[in-house]
């Protein structure tokens, strides 16, 4: 192919930086030509003149051409090549700027980087960039030179007829103006930009991105005196008249892009502070953002923002800010920046529900705040920093249902009345734990333990027993003996339950949650009075919890103190209270915990909290106090072993009294120990069914059969027969009346509508299971689908589910809308979800099934609906956005095109619509958006024309006109759909 192009007699090698359209006149000069008449030699057209297209546009063909016509070695012209179409922003209308002394020592050779609209300064000659020629203010090389004279090196090309003369002005002996310290500074630092960007810096490249956008939004700022800055860059500089319109700057002088580049230095540099106070030192003669974006930037451009901009300007802008939306933005600390990702979203599962105790302590004031509440809402605010979501409804629904919008609202609030800077320090330390948290490896997951943890007995009452027994502890009396050893044994649970989840026991989803205030004050007194063997004791118990869970977790955790470094909190570390003092009054004098917070002026849950850590012994019983029993039968069964029973018991034909007297322990405890050695005692005749009024009991009031009671006897179900025909017990009709799902009666203290479910029906489980399963799901027919039966199956059940509680339980579903279950229907799956209730459920349900609910459940989260609405193919031959037509947004377009000549704003389409004015406004700006239409506002003499003498002229108008590309959208649009009208009203 090269064979075909020929070569020029004469050789010019360009020189380094040079621009193309420099080149390409001084080989042109050294063979007596014009550029013009050089262009067809390398396969260029008379549109190449224009020196902008040449340089951006010429194929890469092309390139290859003008170096082998020049004889030039191949990829010479290549850095030219790469630097012109790299070249981001160029001098508005074309040309470029040049110093005078660089052209008269390179003999009139031009640099490409002049070109750019950021070149203002000479650094090798400290001289400001001249703009234009001074004979014809002509800004020089916006086109090749024509004709057929060739003009002399370093002197102005222009010509105002392609075939008129020069202005040969000799350009290399203008006066020229010395640079400013600040502009060759602004300079040097663009240029270190540049090349970092070559290197494939990525930070450089963001930073260059963003200083066309930068400096728009500068030159926004009516109150700035750019005209004043300029003059002082360089002195005796005439001003200029400068207009920032349609996103660009305008044709401006080097002086005065100078001082846009010298602040956007500032606003862009390595310095953020210094860029913060810069930006927050803006005069704002008229708004320079909106909401937190700053004015003249679309949406998707701010959110496409990279460097250092976005992060500076929500700092700058902190202090204006809602304290959620500072929580969003993270605007209090150097981590400032707009919400992305899904590290805000995943960070929950590190985040107990009720926030770390010695977090809390720090946070908590001394009054004014209730502290599970406190700590719940507390912990929500984690969730804040970096998320999406614009609302506080959006957090709480997500984390814990017990925190409301209102609860995240007043403890912000709460902050904000506390002396400053306390808000801003706690929104400070909640964005450091939060970036903590996404940033670092957290050892617990606690949304895995808030699902598998519930699943575990925690600890029974054998082994609770035991623990407590072992360090001396009392562990109550046995469980169905009296409510305090439930409670007790409870409280230990709830211990375990918060000590490895964090969970808030004040929300009632939890099995172990408090059922009255007394219940969580009894709770309180028994963990601030837990002494130290027994919380290592159960610190110990929950490892073993955990390791049977197969989690590799430690049981506690929680984010390094040095997040608070530098920061005023409100509240105390627990860990630096007087511990000698809480000592006294607590464990010597016996004081109550908030007699210790006064004395010491915290709030009494601080205490509370240096009360974990402090170290309390366990308190001496008395003899006959079980902990010392025990310690007794633990030295019985050094001496009652198996083979003192074999010796002295079997062999020796003693009995029980005479070994009880020989060793100083009670027959009961010989009995017992003989038995745990497996030693069968003597004893009397088998037992027979002799006994009326406990056959009566288990047969009537227990509602047995006679099968269940013969197994329990292990005798036949004849002699159960019989004992019934011998105490004159009526036996139950034959059937499925005594069925015992017809006859058993459940625990009247269960929930009222799980006992209208259950009792005197068949099936009442298997309904309550599957009501269960299917509120999960979208819609019965779904749920039915997945089940495998039909769905009239599930319709009927539930039919009768709500006939017999007596309640309609759940909403239907609709096209549109999901069904959802009512109050009644919610309050009934809370029960359901409990496990005592999970555990009645067994006995009626196979079991495999009840654990297969998360499975089910899990199903149900992949059900889609409604369906998503499928994508609207964008306009071929029509250069706007294709909306979605509705018809009252097709309404709106034939109003629109039927008065195009007049001038219709908001309240005019209003009123001949008949429409409401939001949706009318919303609609508007959807076309808008779209490029559909374009507005403007009314000019002062109108809107001055339309006051009364009384009220004045009120608000301006806005006036809306079809676009070309608008009205042939709309013409394409009512053509459609009149060929094919929409199945469904109001859809188009």
């Amino acid at each position: 192919m090269t064979g075909d192009w020929p070569t020029l007699p004469l050789r010019t090698a360009p020189v380094e930086g040079e621009s193309i359209d420099s080149w390409i006149e001084a080989l042109a000069r050294r063979h007596r030509l014009s550029a013009s008449q050089l262009l067809p030699a390398f396969g260029l057209s008379e549109r190449a003149r224009s020196v902008h297209r040449l340089i951006k546009v010429t194929p890469e063909e092309t390139w290859r051409r003008m170096e082998h016509v020049a004889g030039l070695p191949s990829g010479t012209l290549l850095p030219a090549q790469l630097a012109g179409q790299s070249m981001g922003m160029t001098l508005v209308g074309g040309g470029t700027r040049f110093c005078p002394r660089c052209l008269g020592e390179n003999g009139g050779r031009w640099l490409l980087v002049w070109r750019s609209n950021w070149a203002v300064a000479c650094r090798r000659h400290r001289l400001l960039l001249l703009d234009n020629c001074p004979v014809c203010t002509k800004t020089p090389r916006a086109f090749l030179p024509g004709g057929v004279t060739v003009p002399p090196p370093g002197a102005c090309s222009y010509q105002r007829l392609r075939y008129a003369p020069h202005c040969g002005t000799d350009l290399t002996s203008l006066p020229t103006t010395p640079a400013h310290p600040a502009v060759l500074a602004a300079q040097t630092w663009l240029d270190g930009l540049r090349e970092a960007a070559d290197r494939d810096d990525q930070d450089a490249a963001a930073t260059l991105g963003n200083l066309p956008i930068v400096a728009y939004w500068l030159m926004t700022h009516e109150g700035v005196d750019w005209q004043g800055r300029a003059a002082d860059l360089a002195s005796g500089r005439a001003p200029t008249e400068v207009t920032v319109v349609n996103g660009r700057l305008p044709r401006m002088d080097a002086a005065l892009i100078a001082s846009v580049l010298d602040l956007s230095r500032t606003v862009l540099g390595p310095d953020d502070d210094a860029a913060v106070t810069a930006i927050r030192n803006l005069p704002t003669s008229r708004s320079t953002r909106t909401g937190t974006m700053p004015t003249g930037l679309s949406w998707y451009r701010w959110q496409a923002m990279t460097g250092p901009f976005p992060s500076r300007f929500l700092r700058a802008i902190d202090p204006d800010l809602a304290a959620m939306d500072r929580l969003r933005f993270k605007s209090p600390t150097p981590q400032a920046a707009l919400p992305a990702g899904q590290a805000a979203a995943d960070r929950g599962r590190f985040i107990p529900h009720l926030i770390w105790p010695d977090w809390a302590g720090r946070l908590l004031p001394v009054a004014g705040f209730h502290t599970d509440l406190f700590r719940a809402t507390a912990a929500t605010c984690l969730l804040g920093p970096g998320t999406s979501e614009r609302t506080y409804r959006a957090l709480t629904n997500r984390f814990n249902d017990r925190v409301t919008p209102a609860h995240l609202s007043v403890l912000l609030q709460g902050f904000g009345d506390l002396p400053a800077p306390t808000l801003l320090h706690v929104l400070t330390l909640f964005c450091r734990i939060a970036t903590y948290l996404d940033t670092t490896d957290s050892p617990i997951d606690y949304q895995r333990r808030r699902v598998q943890v519930p699943t575990h007995p925690l600890i029974t009452w054998p082994r609770w027993r035991d623990l407590a027994l072992e360090i001396g502890s009392h562990p109550g009396d046995t469980p169905g003996k009296g409510r305090t050893s439930r409670g007790r044994l409870r409280h230990v649970q709830r211990h375990l339950l918060q000590l490895l989840t964090g969970a808030d026991l004040g929300d009632g989803g939890h099995h172990l949650s408090f059922t009255s205030p007394g219940d969580r004050g009894n709770y309180m007194t028994f963990t601030t009075r837990m002494a130290s063997p027994l919380r290592a004791a159960l610190a110990g118990h929950a490892e073993t919890i955990l390791a049977d869970l197969g989690i590799d977790e430690p049981v506690t955790w929680s984010p390094p103190a040095e997040l608070a470094d530098g920061l005023v909190l409100p509240g105390t570390d627990p860990a630096s209270l007087d511990t000698d003092t809480i000592r006294r009054i607590v464990v010597d004098e016996r004081r109550s915990v908030r007699e210790a917070a006064q004395a010491l002026g915290v709030n009494f849950e601080h205490v509370r909290f240096a009360l974990d850590h402090l170290d309390r012994p366990e308190r001496d019983w008395r003899p006959t106090a079980l902990p010392r029993t025990w310690q007794r039968q633990q030295e019985m069964a050094q001496v009652a072993t198996r083979d003192f029973f074999e010796r002295e018991y079997v062999q020796g034909r003693r009995n029980l009294n005479d070994l009880a007297a020989e060793t100083g322990y009670s027959r009961h405890l010989l009995a017992k120990a003989a038995r745990t050695n497996g030693i069968t005692l003597n004893k009397g005749k088998p037992h027979l069914v002799n006994d009326a009024v406990w056959l009566r009991d288990q047969y009537e009031r227990q509602r047995k059969s006679t099968g269940v009671i013969a197994e329990e006897l292990g005798i036949s179900q004849m002699t159960v027969n019989l004992a019934l025909h011998r105490f004159a017990i009526a036996p139950r009709p034959s059937g499925v009346h005594s069925s015992p799902q017809m006859i058993n009666r459940l625990d009247g203290r269960l929930a009222a509508d799980i006992r209208a479910a259950v009792e005197g029906s068949l099936q009442g489980w298997q309904r309550l299971h599957r009501f269960q399963i299917a509120m999960a799901f979208p819609t019965l027919k779904a749920a039915a689908a997945h089940l495998g039966i039909k769905p009239e199956t599930l319709v009927v059940q539930f039919q009768r589910l709500e006939q017999d509680i007596g309640a309609t339980l759940f909403h239907r579903a609709t096209p549109a809308t999901a069904q959802k279950p009512t109050e009644r229907g919610r309050r009934l799956l809370n029960y359901l979800a409990k496990n005592h209730i999970r555990s009645l459920m067994a006995k009626s349900i196979p079991n495999d099934d009840l654990s297969k609910l998360p499975e089910h459940q899990a199903a149900a989260a992949r059900q889609q609906f409604p369906r998503p609405r499928r994508p609207i193919s964008p306009f071929t031959e029509i250069p706007v956005a294709r909306l979605r037509i509705t018809t009252a947004l097709l309404d709106l377009l034939n109003d629109l095109m039927t008065h195009g000549d007049e001038q219709c704003y908001g309240a005019l389409l209003i009123t001949r619509l008949q429409r409401d004015a939001s949706s009318t406004y919303e609609q508007l700006h959807r076309l808008r958006t779209a490029g559909w239409i374009t507005s403007r506002i009314e000019d002062d003499d109108s809107w001055r024309s339309r006051a009364s003498p009384i009220r004045g002229p009120g608000r301006r108008r806005t006036y809306y006109q079809l676009t070309p590309a608008g009205r042939d959208a709309a013409i394409y649009e009512t053509a459609r759909l009149a060929a094919h009208p929409p199945r469904r009203q109001g859809k188009r």
